[in-house]
């Protein structure tokens, strides 16, 4: 069997352990002039039009952000939110709101509201973007949220070598360290693409892989209170909800994601703290 069309398989293996991945629309277009976003393609053909996580996450086709970057506070790596202390998961109906491809310039008024809601979420983050605003991450940081690896540029790992996808996550790590102070223990592969190979590279390195099991397709529809909607109505305990910060869209939704999330009765954590105990390098988690 090809290496192709066994990543096919393992994939739908686990979209088939994790449930289903929800749709929902909504999502803003473009970010900053200088910072690229990735506006996603169509479902892969691979996955049978399945709309699994191969086409979820977007495509490395690139697009201008218009949004100015006003910079970003300095921060340090581990103060947590103000007012909000540890959190047991097990007694509170957790879910995870991640936030992908980023960061760009409006990232840092996202940071604001996150801030203002008392929120804490986790950015998977390109290396490339970080190394363009370091200030933004580090103030990710500051603010509590988790930082995990999302690649140097987004390429498709099912067309990598494992030399190939080394160097993709050794990259943003080495920039995150500098710059955050902390190695990121989290990858998210781009596209969701993950393979036998994927795995075991991760789990060389130390690192789970994180996918979700809630998409509001905020990469294909660009309007803030029907990505908002979605995310609401298919959010569950222990979910994972996939996001992108790049979206002008999604960031003015994240008000509402919040409110709305919190009226149900969810409690919004990072990833590591939904998942609780260390995460097993290489293993794929798309739920908590």
């Amino acid at each position: 069997m090809s290496r192709q069309w066994r990543s096919v398989v393992v994939l739908a293996g686990v979209s088939l352990l994790c449930g289903l991945w929800q749709p929902v629309s909504a999502a803003p277009l473009a970010s900053s002039a200088t910072v690229a976003a990735w506006r996603p393609a169509p479902v892969d053909a691979r996955l049978g039009g399945t709309g699994l996580p191969a086409a979820v996450d977007g495509a490395p086709a690139l697009v201008a952000d218009p949004t100015p970057d006003p910079g970003a506070a300095p921060a340090d790596d581990t103060a947590p939110v103000a007012g909000q202390g540890p959190v047991d998961c097990a007694k509170l109906a957790c879910v995870a709101l991640t936030l992908d491809d980023g960061p760009v310039g409006g990232t840092s008024h996202l940071l604001d509201l996150l801030r203002r809601k008392d929120a804490r979420v986790t950015f998977f983050v390109l290396g490339e973007h970080a190394r363009a605003h370091p200030g933004i991450v580090r103030r990710m940081v500051e603010d509590g949220h988790a930082v995990g690896n999302h690649s140097w540029n987004h390429p498709q790992f099912w067309h990598l070598s494992r030399k190939q996808l080394r160097s993709q996550l050794a990259r943003t790590d080495a920039v995150l360290t500098r710059i955050a102070g902390t190695r990121p223990r989290l990858v998210r592969p781009p596209f969701g693409q993950v393979d036998g190979d994927v795995r075991a590279v991760a789990r060389a390195r130390g690192q789970a892989l994180v996918l979700w099991n809630v998409d509001p397709l905020d990469w294909k529809d660009h309007t803030a209170s029907t990505v908002a909607r979605r995310v609401v109505a298919h959010a569950r305990r222990g979910s994972i909800i996939l996001t992108h910060d790049v979206w002008p869209s999604t960031r003015h939704a994240y008000a509402r994601i919040i409110d709305g999330l919190r009226a149900k009765g969810f409690t919004l954590v990072t990833v590591p703290e939904l998942l609780g105990s260390s995460p097993r390098p290489g293993r794929v988690y798309t739920r908590g």
